[in-house]
């Protein structure tokens, strides 16, 4: 009975220990989807973050409004060192033509 209930402990454990592996993986793939400049929006790099300390200020070009407004509200303390470009705005009904901001820049 001691056995049974060792190796029950065990393989419950091991599910647990490859169920928290499997999510950090999946996350980690989420992260590599995203594109050069979500990843700099969303997920900055220590080198980015100390650059933007220095000042740099990162001009992203073409993304759509959901990924801005994520950015706004996730990267809130970044904010100032951010500027948008020809921000794409998708359909209400999922069809038809994706509208580009109009935002003087040329």
């Amino acid at each position: 009975m001691d056995v049974l209930h060792c190796t029950c402990t065990l393989c419950a454990a091991s599910a647990m220990s490859l169920s928290v592996m499997a999510k950090a993986a999946e996350e980690a793939l989420l992260v590599e989807d995203l594109d050069y400049q979500q990843r700099l929006l969303l997920n900055p790099t220590p080198v980015q973050l100390a650059a933007e300390e220095r000042g740099r200020v990162h001009i992203y070009d073409s993304l759509e409004m959901s990924i801005v407004d994520k950015a706004l509200d996730q990267q809130f303390d970044r904010i100032e060192n951010m500027m948008f470009i020809r921000i794409h705005h998708l359909p209400s009904t999922g069809a038809g033509p994706v509208e580009v901001e109009d935002d003087a820049c040329d």
